[in-house]
């Protein structure tokens, strides 16, 4: 599956302390997101 050039889906994620985040409230701006497991 191609998905080069297309939008990304819409989903919210919560950060480390705790509070909601989605992708929708970025919009229009820039974002760098980074995933990495914890190691702990």
């Amino acid at each position: 599956m191609n998905l080069k050039n297309q939008p990304a889906i819409p989903f919210e994620l919560k950060d480390a302390k705790g509070f909601s985040h989605r992708l929708a409230d970025y919009q229009g701006g820039w974002l760098l997101m980074v995933f990495h497991r914890h190691l702990g």
